[in-house]
């Protein structure tokens, strides 16, 4: 039999949440009482040692048996929503707060009444000591003017624990306004504030001291001898989280034990909690999921009370409680009215706490997706509109999803969800409206793409013609990712409805004439995990016409498929993150010759057949398509170009410019230009086995709407930049000058949900200037980094540049060489702190000319600051280089051969990163030079 849901009516539900202030009061007649909440920050459930962490909490496992464990205690899935929550007792999408509120954003509003100004209103000396994280707008968002009468920490999301620098590099420490500079670890100098603050009390005022540590948020840093503590029992990154949560711990044993030295143990409640489940590092065992997730493992955290008789020693109580219930609930233990006309979501659970029993109840808590509780059963409405339905008492992990089986309780919660959620939109602030997605693209007619700088990248394939299973909208997770709009191909999706999967995505260009007979036909894709079709059938295809488009002469087309499962083999690294490997903006390309010179029309198409039907993620994202005239191959009769061959120019017809560097001229030219832009690019050769145009295609960008400009302000709408990378030389060297913008998608900087807690944020628009050796020297003195850079073999800083003008950093990201790969995005780059957008691992999304199958030695995509070229993933065809015995890689990631000297290689395999050190020797204008 199925079990059955016993539904109050929606009356009964918005009554339990919405509650009239005046009456929440305490059962018994409350007191005074001091208020101390001590605020932990991605502390998972199982971090805790009374749930069986691995780091020794005996301050907070005191606590616990000293009070009430919450065994059904929920916060919001990320940082500011559940401050905001517990600081109003609201709600936060009531107000505009559903996820971490970034420096730019409004922040807290301050027509919400805080749980600060109510107490200080009622007599109580405030205080804030630690993470605000709600709001950088202004002296009105300040926690001074919010009803603190004391704010000691820092205003932003994150900071270095030793530097007290935010993000973005400023320093973010202060005292009542006043910004500090200030020796020591964040933890200890939070927690000595703290008890300065109670030791002090002279005002006889009682006092609410919100106590919120940064830890154990990233960055990973903790005292060297509790990092030594641990580490004979994890690796370093493990044990210096545990010491983390180890320092906090003995933090929270001196604040307990200033209240025992001034005696107010009777008369000060203290609540333990944490603002969200755990990120990576910490643990949020037994449960389901983790920080910016509703399941369990985001929302669900350890939770204790202590209010020494009053509530009874050592209990634990299985009432369903929400941090937004902490503001009512300690407003009646202590006597204290909620002045408000505001509707709260937050109970006074006060009288169930002091009486040990639980009642029925239901709470909301959400970001993107929401999860409404009631009583046992939970209910997740994802952002897509899927829901999925868990019986926590039985399936406490997750592991059951239960609405196909138990359609009406998910009927029922989903009806409630809605309720709820239109109550919340009607209290909701007013927002001007954000412009609509696209609608689905569905036309038959074939129509010019006109390629203009006003187009954001990606938008000139809304006019492309769609057949069968594909899609024209936003690629990916807008919240999570910046691909632009363009094409998605399905191979799992029967949008036509015709029972087979296929599509073919078509452009058509004018611009080809009987004078010019060579093209290159190129796209921008993304293979998704798990997009797949039989018989290699993905393909790019060129269609020929004559008589402006009206009469078909001819087509050729090119499996690119297999091409893709090259890709997933090769850069497949299970020793990182294999997704790196299984999705990754790659350029695809063919060369073609038209059939006729009376060609005056050509029909561009990217397409699929034969799809598979599998689970997952199975699209196929185009974001451009072009077309380009190329110089026909020298030997294109004997044999038909491999793709990434570049036409070989009439050697006595170049220019000498140093080094392996050549200038093509063309039309006459007899003068070196003064620089190479992205106008001429194709004409500046480098000369390995044979002749390349690295900088041909790459020397354009995007300084995108969300970016920051050169000045630090922040951009609203895309700007193209043509000269993003501009090449001079002198009699030595090889000047780059770029502004360090990726030309290529990205993850979304500003990362708005923080899914990669602690991201550097944003990128700005640089002016770096580098120079590369034309002769490069060896090093007789050069040295590997070892496997944690300990020897510092490599800088912290750049260590060379890609040919579209970024910066290349080592393998390792922060403190302790935390590897890169975690928060690396698609294209295995991220900005530094000071907001400088970076490659770490292998760069294939470079958008370069050559087009990388494993056909032959890769092309040039970059050169390290000691001068040596760093090549592609590929040595030759279908060999990688970290795979040939004839000429292994040494420590470096260095090949050397006659043809082409020493050179680099990145490499997807062991080493997932650029180069393992320098073979040659740095030129002192570049810095960071080795340390």
């Amino acid at each position: 039999m199925k079990p059955t849901l016993a539904i109050p009516t929606f009356v009964l539900f918005a009554a339990s949440i919405i509650l009239p202030n005046a009456a929440l009061h305490a059962e018994n007649s409350p007191t005074k009482k001091n208020i101390v909440i001590l605020l932990a920050d991605d502390l998972g459930w199982g971090d805790v040692g009374f749930h069986g962490g691995t780091a020794d909490t005996p301050n907070i496992d005191s606590l616990a048996k000293d009070g009430v464990r919450l065994n059904r205690f929920y916060a919001y899935p990320a940082c500011s929503p559940a401050r905001a929550a517990m600081l109003t007792g609201r709600f936060p999408h009531r107000y505009g707060i559903s996820g971490p509120v970034r420096p730019r954003d409004e922040g807290l509003p301050t027509s919400e009444k805080l749980l600060p100004a109510v107490f200080q209103k009622a007599g109580y000396e405030t205080s804030l000591i630690g993470k605000w994280h709600l709001g950088l707008a202004g002296e009105e968002a300040h926690p001074n003017r919010r009803g603190f009468d004391h704010f000691y920490g820092f205003l932003d999301a994150s900071i270095d624990y030793y530097q007290h620098t935010a993000g973005r590099g400023q320093l973010d420490w202060q005292r009542n306004g006043t910004t500090l500079e200030e020796e020591g670890y964040s933890t200890d100098l939070l927690t000595a504030e703290a008890v300065r603050q109670i030791g002090n009390q002279r005002s006889g005022k009682p006092f609410c001291i919100v106590v919120s540590f940064n830890a154990p948020h990233s960055p990973f840093q903790a005292p060297q001898n509790l990092i030594a503590k641990y580490q004979g029992r994890s690796n370093e990154r493990e044990a210096t989280y545990a010491a983390m949560v180890d320092s906090m711990d003995q933090g929270i044993g001196r604040i307990l034990d200033a209240i025992d030295d001034q005696q107010l143990r009777e008369e000060t409640i203290v609540v333990f909690a944490s603002d969200n489940g755990a990120a990576r590092a910490g643990t949020n065992e037994p449960f389901r999921g983790q920080k910016r997730q509703i399941y369990e493992g985001g929302i669900h955290v350890p939770c204790v009370i202590r209010a020494p008789g009053i509530l009874k020693a050592g209990t634990e109580s299985e009432q369903l409680t929400a941090i937004h219930d902490l503001f009512p609930t300690l407003a009646a233990a202590t006597g204290v009215t909620i002045p408000s006309a505001k509707p709260l979501d937050g109970t006074n659970l006060w009288p169930q706490l002091v009486g040990g029993k639980s009642t029925s109840r239901t709470i909301v808590i959400a970001e993107n997706d929401h999860a409404l509780l009631q009583d046992d059963w939970k209910l997740i409405q994802f952002a897509t509109g899927e829901t999925e339905l868990f019986h926590l008492r039985t399936d406490p992990t997750e592991s059951q999803n239960r609405a196909d089986s138990d359609p009406q309780v998910a009927s029922q919660l989903r009806s409630k969800l809605a309720q709820y959620q239109g109550i919340v939109q009607t209290d909701a602030p007013s927002q001007a409206a954000n412009p609509s997605p696209a609608a689905e693209h569905d036309t038959t007619k074939v129509l010019i793409a006109t390629a203009t700088e006003d187009l954001q990248e990606g938008e000139s394939l809304s006019t492309a013609t769609i057949l069968g299973d594909a899609k024209y909208g936003v690629l990916g997770d807008p919240r999570v990712e910046s691909n632009g709009r363009g094409i998605r191909l399905l191979s799992s999706e029967d949008v036509d409805g015709n029972g087979i999967f296929a599509s073919e995505v078509s452009l058509t260009s004018d611009e080809v004439s009987a004078d010019q007979r060579w093209y290159r036909f190129y796209i921008s894709g993304l293979a998704q995990d798990h997009f797949a079709v039989e018989q290699d059938e993905l393909y790019l295809k060129v269609e020929f016409f004559q008589k402006n488009g009206t009469d078909s002469l001819d087509l050729i087309k090119e499996r690119i498929y297999p091409q893709v499962l090259r890709e997933r083999e090769d850069f497949f690294d299970k020793d990182t993150n294999e997704s790196l490997g299984h999705a990754t903006w790659r350029t695809y390309a063919m060369d073609f010759r038209t059939p006729f010179a009376e060609v005056d029309t050509l029909k561009l198409s990217v397409g699929f057949a034969n799809g598979k039907a599998l689970e997952g993620k199975s699209e196929f994202w185009v974001n451009s398509m072009d077309l380009r005239p190329i110089d026909a191959p020298a030997n294109y009769q004997a044999a038909k170009p491999t793709l990434q061959d570049f036409p070989q120019p009439d050697e006595s017809t170049l220019i000498a410019l140093g080094g392996r560097w050549y200038f093509a001229p063309k039309d006459g030219q007899r003068n070196v230009p003064k620089q190479f832009d992205h106008t001429n690019a194709e004409q500046l050769l480098y000369k390995t086995d044979r002749y390349h145009a690295p900088f041909a295609g790459n020397m354009s960008s995007w300084l995108r709407a969300g970016y920051l400009d050169f000045n630090g302000d922040e951009v609203t709408k895309d700007e193209h930049k043509p000269y993003a990378v501009i090449v001079t030389f002198t009699d030595e060297h090889l000047v780059i000058r770029s502004r360090n913008l990726p030309n290529h998608p990205t993850a979304t900087f500003p990362d708005r949900w923080r899914m990669l807690d602690g991201n550097p944020s944003y990128i700005q628009e640089q002016a770096n200037t580098w120079h590369i050796p034309l002769e490069p020297k060896r090093d007789p003195d050069a040295i590997a980094m070892d496997e944690k850079n300990s020897n510092q073999a490599l800088p912290m800083g750049a260590i060379g540049v890609a040919t579209n003008g970024v910066i290349f950093f080592n393998p390792f990201d922060h403190i302790f060489e935390t590897d890169a790969v975690w928060r690396l995005d698609r294209c295995c780059g991220h900005p530094s702190p000071r907001q400088q957008y970076h490659y770490h691992k292998y760069p294939v999304c470079v958008k370069t000319p050559w087009c990388d199958e494993g056909q032959s030695h890769s092309g040039v995509i970059g050169f390290a600051f000691d001068g040596f070229p760093v090549y592609g993933p590929y040595e030759s065809k279908g060999l990688l280089a970290k795979d040939d015995s004839k000429n292994p890689l040494n420590d470096f990631n260095l090949h050397e051969d006659p043809d082409r000297g020493p050179h680099y290689h990145v490499t997807p395999g062991e080493y997932p990163h650029i180069i393992g050190g320098y073979w040659g020797k740095i030129d002192a204008n570049n810095r960071p030079g080795r340390r």
